[in-house]
């Protein structure tokens, strides 16, 4: 497995609050659109991305509570990998969506129950499981809240 730190083919942000007035509550959402993600690698020269590796796709700033995170599959993927591909989204300690099948529309979270907090800036990742997803269209989000 490679984790990679790059936004080729995507905008993951800075490590802020959305500027939308909400003070210290926000979502922070990243949309994934893994065709136009495989062609940026690819004209970039950098490596594929294969089953088992993993993206980081969501900053969290510094003295933030994150209340949910998950998935919203806006475009199933229909390549080689949709039967059996999943996509997991989490730090490496906490897993916010877990093993989401990305042939099914619709949103997918967890850890309602049990907010995270986080003392040091980090991220959240996208893990592709089981199969590459070749042209799936994702929308990563977390809710994420201001305590410092």
């Amino acid at each position: 497995m490679t984790a990679y730190t790059d936004s080729l083919g995507f905008n993951k942000g800075t490590a802020g609050y959305d500027a939308n007035g909400l003070a210290s509550v926000s979502k922070i959402a990243v949309q994934l659109d893994l065709a136009k993600i495989i062609a940026a690698r690819s004209a970039a020269g950098a490596t594929a991305l294969i089953a088992t590796d993993s993206l980081q796709v969501i900053n969290i700033p510094a003295g933030s509570v994150v209340l949910s995170a998950g998935f919203t599959v806006t475009s199933v993927d229909t390549g080689a990998g949709a039967g059996t591909g999943t996509i997991t989204l989490g730090d490496g300690s906490v897993t916010y969506a877990s093993t989401i099948a990305i042939n099914a529309l619709g949103a997918s979270a967890a850890n309602l129950a049990n907010p995270t907090i986080y003392k040091n800036a980090d991220t959240l990742d996208v893990t592709f499981g089981t199969a590459m997803a070749t042209n799936l269209v994702v929308t990563a989000w977390a809710i994420v809240a201001d305590v410092s």
